[in-house]
């Protein structure tokens, strides 16, 4: 299935589902107020239950803010704030641990994934036509993961040389959504980056083949292809200039002059001028993969290190605030008075998706009963789950809001 992410055309894996949830929470609410033709008294009161809802989460969510982003602090390589008391190492090891799981947490509620070795191997393996193989070493990470979401096929244009270099669309596997994790080795401080720090990156609409651009690496990985470019026109100005030089001696030596030293200084600079030719072909293929990695980080490039923390939160929120509100609807509004099992309401929610969005969606089902549960809209029976009619939802919610603080 086709759709638009803001100018380009993405299209969905067959037979690959996600628990991402494409819309905005206000968007979930206009579209289901619609859905069953409700009256307006009903939308009235269903769009009052779902910004109690969307507040009660916010209000989680901030003290999840504050949590994380003190642990963070610690760690924050761009920290301009003062520490009451500087951290020994130990107690920086602790603290990345608690971040790590942290951070684990609200990945998954925003619906990301983690990635396996084998995609990363993968990654590492080959690179796309906008790519660069790199040289990743796995031994200098105390901390590495890396988290997708959006696993599509995108459309992008290119020029081969077979069509004349005339633009085509080409397919491309892709994640919309990257974040990477990480942090180095003690024996591995540089100028870049810092052992007693963790570094968070997110990037959008990364080739699959390319996850290995967006790690700190060591350097590129020239294809065979590139070595050929850099060896064979060396060896053709050697051969040339050494061709040249040994004319110019046989000259010399038919004259009588400079024999065996005017020999052995022409074939050392003829020997030079090829090694100097091979580095600097090399170093040209090097500033054309710089240069193509550099607009690449540029472009796909979305936040760093503690912008990344208040991104997932945000995002995190409205997925939430999406799955409560869509399974609301269907089990007290759908389904009504009668009990409806999770896997009704799991199918009826997934429906709803894939008629507003054209997605096929694994909904979250028995996360999101569970939220709905603590909040008192839904309550478990022996012959499912049954929901709060409107107007007691919206009682139980005010109920909810003003105990909170007791």
């Amino acid at each position: 299935m086709l759709h638009l992410d803001g100018e380009s055309i993405i299209e969905q894996m067959a037979d690959h589902r996600e628990n991402y949830i494409p819309l905005h929470s206000t968007d979930v609410v206009d579209y289901l107020t619609q859905y069953l033709s409700l009256d307006q008294t009903d939308q009235s009161v269903f769009r009052e239950v779902s910004a109690l809802i969307l507040s009660l989460l916010h209000h989680l969510y901030r003290q999840r803010h504050e949590q994380i982003t003190y642990v963070y602090t610690a760690l924050d390589p761009d920290r301009d704030r003062v520490l009451r008391a500087v951290p020994t190492n130990a107690y920086r090891h602790e603290l990345a641990q608690e971040l790590l799981e942290r951070t684990q947490d609200t990945l998954h509620r925003a619906n990301y994934h983690l990635l396996d070795e084998e995609d990363i191997q993968q990654a590492l393996r080959a690179a796309s036509q906008w790519g660069v193989n790199m040289r990743v070493d796995f031994g200098m990470f105390d901390i590495l993961e890396i988290h997708a979401r959006g696993y599509v096929v995108g459309r992008r244009q290119f020029r081969h040389w077979k069509r004349f270099f005339r633009p085509e669309m080409v397919s491309v596997p892709l994640y919309q959504r990257l974040v990477i994790i990480f942090r180095i080795t003690e024996n591995q401080s540089s100028d870049q980056f810092d052992p007693r720090k963790v570094y968070l990156r997110m990037f959008k609409n990364v080739p699959r083949e390319d996850i290995d651009m967006m790690l700190p690496a060591t350097g590129f990985q020239l294809t065979w292809l590139d070595h050929s470019k850099i060896v064979v026109p060396s060896l053709y100005a050697t051969g040339i200039a050494l061709w040249r030089f040994l004319r110019n001696v046989l000259l010399l030596t038919f004259f009588g002059v400079f024999k065996t030293i005017g020999l052995f200084v022409l074939v050392v600079l003829a020997i030079g001028f090829g090694v100097k030719s091979m580095f600097t072909y090399r170093s040209n293929t090097q500033r054309r993969y710089m240069l193509n990695m550099t607009q690449s980080l540029y472009y796909q490039n979305l936040d760093n290190n503690a912008g990344v923390l208040f991104r997932l939160l945000e995002e995190g929120e409205q997925q939430e605030a999406c799955e409560a509100i869509l399974a609301y609807y269907v089990a007290a509004i759908h389904f009504g008075d009668r009990s409806a099992t999770s896997e009704e309401i799991d199918a009826e929610c997934e429906k709803i998706i894939l008629e507003a969005t054209g997605l096929h969606v694994d909904f979250d089902v028995q996360s999101t009963l569970k939220v709905l549960a603590q909040m008192g809209l839904i309550r478990a029976h022996q012959d499912g789950w049954k929901a709060l009619p409107l107007r007691k939802a919206k009682s139980q919610l005010d109920a909810t809001w003003d105990n909170w603080f007791s």
